[in-house]
């Protein structure tokens, strides 16, 4: 009788396994957008927060729309490198602290890469734009980017 029980309980718990490893690693919920103003500038920016969206983040897409980007959001200021793995379109690497002040930027322009671009001082949001808008919107290390309380 035990051994009927494991045969039948078995497969069912596999498959309750196989379904919570889906959920947290590769179901992407419906993408949240919010808008931003950057420098007076008004942006729509896709947040990405649970995991499967930090890890597809804007990988495989062919461009980005113009004031269009993404904020990558972390629970704490720490060290956060980002590589350009699968990213097809040049971006602008914006850190973060937890006031949204910029503590780091850094322009990456070979798609496709591994190369790890790290920040400087601990961030806790990561901000990415089509390559070369900070420089459009004159943004340096120190300014302010108001983020909405509903993060």
């Amino acid at each position: 009788m035990s051994k009927n029980i494991i045969l039948i309980v078995t497969p069912i718990l596999i498959i309750i396994a196989g379904l919570l490893i889906w959920r947290l690693f590769f179901y992407l919920p419906t993408a949240k957008f919010v808008d931003i103003k950057i420098a007076d500038t008004k942006y729509k920016i896709e947040i990405a927060s649970s995991s499967a969206q930090k890890i597809k983040g804007l990988s495989n897409r062919d461009s980005l729309c113009p004031k269009c980007g993404m904020l990558f959001i972390f629970g704490f200021e720490t060290e956060l490198p980002f590589w350009m793995k699968d990213t097809l379109i040049p971006l602008d690497m914006i850190w973060l602290d937890k006031t949204g002040k910029i503590v780091d930027i850094k322009t990456a322009t070979e798609i496709n890469s591994q190369k790890l671009y790290r920040n400087q001082s601990p961030a806790q949001y990561v901000l990415e734009l089509n390559a070369n808008d900070y420089q459009k919107l004159n943004l340096k290390i120190g300014d302010i980017i108001p983020l909405p309380n509903t993060l």
